[in-house]
């Protein structure tokens, strides 16, 4: 909590540091080593941004990802019961934490590790989710 502080407050200093804290946020998050998914708040939650990693991750290019729903890494073998709870703590406005069984575009599977962050506006109103992911198929499968 003490970081989330600090974090808001860097951004009232000058526009000129406003304008490199922008830059460092777009850059880690373009070059992160986790897959990070940005949707609305709304049914459905279309897409609105994904990164490099991501599309590395699940084989689908950004064109193909934004717009659509987060439903199209899920398949048979994904686990109703983490997306009951999923759903249940976006409704209540919490943080996810969870592991699913996800499908890349080829169709093969992998273990996604996710957590979503609820993002709200400057009213305190949930606007947007930030989705980070990562594939723990070979962490899990070594234990």
């Amino acid at each position: 909590m003490e970081n989330t502080i600090e974090l808001m407050n860097i951004f009232k200093h000058d526009s000129t540091f406003q304008a490199i804290m922008r830059k460092l946020l777009e850059n880690t998050m373009e070059h992160s080593f986790d897959a990070i998914m940005i949707t609305k708040a709304e049914p459905g939650y279309p897409i609105i941004y994904v990164n490099d990693a991501f599309t590395e991750l699940t084989g689908y290019s950004v064109k193909e990802t934004v717009g659509n729903t987060p439903a199209i890494l899920q398949g048979p073998n994904t686990n109703g019961a983490v997306l009951d709870r999923l759903k249940q703590d976006l409704s209540e406005g919490n943080l996810f934490h969870g592991e699913a069984i996800n499908y890349r575009k080829d169709g093969s599977e992998f273990l996604m590790e996710w957590k979503i962050v609820p993002i709200k506006n400057e009213n305190e109103a949930i606007s947007h989710y930030l989705a980070i992911q990562r594939d723990v198929t070979n962490l899990k499968g070594s234990k």
